[in-house]
């Protein structure tokens, strides 16, 4: 009996590990995610816009070409850097209670072990950069570093202000009675995804694609598929321990609300610079946070 018990709890971390929330369940809803991103705003711009698909057929047609390098890319690391950017994603997804549904038993303090890997896929894909070898990668990958330093503070102090009610785990949380600390996260996920108005890293007018320039083959598929992990992780994230996301249907609702707006900043923001973007973190969104986080200390609410 106590070996049947051990097979099924190993059989069903493997499959959280594999299938849900980890790997397959990345893949599939963050490409669906990015399909979606991408077909909603080209329809904003009055465009017809690529298929739903198309994240899809993107990384499957770079899976079938050849990673072509420079004499000056350090090969290893740029192997390295996109696999272990994807696996500290996939780790956060696993501490998420993702549908009523996590990987992972959320224990206190757990919330600073998914703050910790998020900073760790972020400073591995700005090293990418760097094992490019391209003047263009490597001043993609320093926007990587700097705007790292700019979004980290309010993005970390919203999750702490939600982490003093949930003994600083992962656990649904409604944070509404803090509209600044969600501001702060919705901020914050701008900035780690590269999107609108904190797109600076990839800043396609200007350096071509940012820290991902040389790559091509399956060392840019991986990257692509990072992107599509980090859609999954964040909005998950934002779900559960913002907007409280306690089963499939508030998640699937909450989820695709997140996606939404994400949707509709990309749109109507152009990009700004990155003084800009650390005045923005640092002086406004940053205190701001600040505001709710002595509040949830204190206990006024």
């Amino acid at each position: 009996m106590l070996d049947a018990l051990i097979t099924q709890s190993a059989l069903q971390e493997i499959f959280q590990a594999l299938v849900f929330p980890g790997f397959l369940a990345a893949f599939v809803i963050g490409f669906f995610y990015m399909g979606i991103m991408r077909k909603a705003a080209a329809r904003m711009h009055n465009r017809v816009g690529p298929p739903l698909w198309q994240p899809f057929l993107d990384f499957f047609k770079l899976m079938s070409k050849e990673n072509i390098t420079t004499k000056n890319t350090m090969s290893s690391l740029a192997t390295f850097c996109p696999l272990v950017s994807f696996a500290a994603l996939l780790t956060v997804a696993l501490f998420i209670p993702i549908a009523g549904a996590s990987g992972i038993v959320p224990f206190e303090g757990s919330l600073f072990v998914v703050i910790s890997f998020l900073v760790l896929s972020s400073v591995f894909l700005a090293l990418s950069g760097f094992a490019a070898g391209s003047p263009f990668a490597s001043i993609g990958g320093i926007r990587e570093l700097t705007q790292l330093f700019a979004y980290e503070f309010p993005f970390i102090i919203s999750m702490v202000t939600a982490g003093v009610f949930t003994g600083f785990r992962v656990v649904p949380f409604s944070s509404l009675a803090f509209p600044f600390a969600l501001f702060a996260f919705f901020a914050g996920v701008l900035g780690k995804l590269s999107l609108p108005p904190f797109h600076i890293p990839e800043a396609e007018q200007e350096i071509v694609a940012g820290a991902t320039t040389e790559y091509s083959g399956t060392r840019l598929a991986l990257f692509e598929l990072t992107k599509a992990a980090g859609f999954w992780v964040l909005i998950s994230l934002g779900a559960v321990l913002f907007l409280g996301a306690d089963g499939p249907l508030s998640f699937a609702a909450y989820s695709l609300g997140i996606l939404a707006m994400l949707i509709i900043f990309r749109v109507i923001f152009a990009r700004v610079q990155i003084a800009q973007a650390f005045r923005l973190y640092w002086f406004i969104i940053g205190p701001l946070a600040v505001i709710d986080l002595v509040r949830a200390i204190i206990g006024l609410y």
